[in-house]
């Protein structure tokens, strides 16, 4: 299971721009796909499918989550023009940037990345809301992919499942979440020269509008979205919102005002 591949999902027109996609944690890069459908048809979109894919050994967590993700980079036959990241594969895609890695992009939108600013303190306190936290992402991920299907299987049966699922990922699972976020603090994000945009939730119980405010501060050249209705799953969620906001950024190709949506 420690493997990476990368997957077309859109071939674009000849000359335009490529999107390289990057997944979170027990998630794959099938997630991506209400979104490619509504993304601008001339991009090629390329997904990486990454070793933290759903029912993995977590073998990979001896090596850090960046050179994974530089592997993956390593397949794609071109220089990615826009690379957009979700949660756990946020976070990779921030240490290789802060790094100036030559194989990322010079634009890239981060979907929930995990934050922790510096002046948050980590304590047993915040690792019991961290861990309440992955177990909601963990029912929330299982709950995305059921779909309309979870009011035919029937209650009981559903809760079943969550249980199981949060059982199979377990502890190996929740430390590798906990270690990005509690590591995130060091990233040295001053040294990034792409043009970010931090794409948040208000309805996101890991990445709260004042942490994500704090990290695009933090980024020389970052936009800010914040819309209160979305979760840590918006992009499945809600793709055609998403994939709007992700190409007007691409088209502006430079940093926007901090605002926020919603009442």
């Amino acid at each position: 299971m420690t493997q990476v591949a990368c997957r077309e999902l859109a071939p674009g027109e000849p000359g335009e721009r490529l999107a390289v996609l990057a997944h979170g944690l027990e998630d794959s890069w099938e997630s991506w796909l209400p979104l490619v459908r509504r993304l601008d048809p001339t991009w090629r979109v390329v997904a990486l499918d990454l070793p933290w894919r759903p029912g993995n050994d977590y073998r990979w967590r001896r090596r850090p989550s960046w050179a994974w993700l530089g592997d993956a980079l390593e397949l794609v036959d071109r220089h990615p023009d826009l690379m957009v990241a979700h949660s756990y594969g946020a976070n990779a895609l921030l240490e290789l940037l802060s790094a100036g890695d030559p194989r990322t992009s010079q634009a890239a939108a981060l979907i929930c990345p995990l934050y922790r600013p510096p002046d948050i303190a980590v304590t047993w306190k915040i690792f019991d809301r961290s861990r309440r936290a992955f177990e909601k992402h963990i029912q929330d991920s299982l709950m995305t992919r059921l779909s309309g299907r979870a009011d035919r299987i029937g209650g009981d049966v559903v809760e079943n499942m969550i249980a199981k699922a949060i059982d199979r990922v377990g502890p190996a699972g929740f430390l590798a979440v906990f270690d990005q976020f509690v590591s995130s603090a060091a990233v040295a994000l001053d040294e990034i020269t792409a043009s970010v945009l931090v794409l948040a939730g208000g309805a996101d119980p890991t990445l709260s509008p004042d942490a994500a405010t704090s990290l695009a501060r933090r980024i020389p050249y970052a936009s800010l979205l914040i819309d209160d209705e979305y979760d840590h799953f918006c992009y499945v969620r809600r793709p055609g919102e998403v994939a709007d906001r992700i190409i007007r950024f691409a088209d502006a190709l430079a940093p926007v005002s901090h605002r926020r949506s919603g009442p």
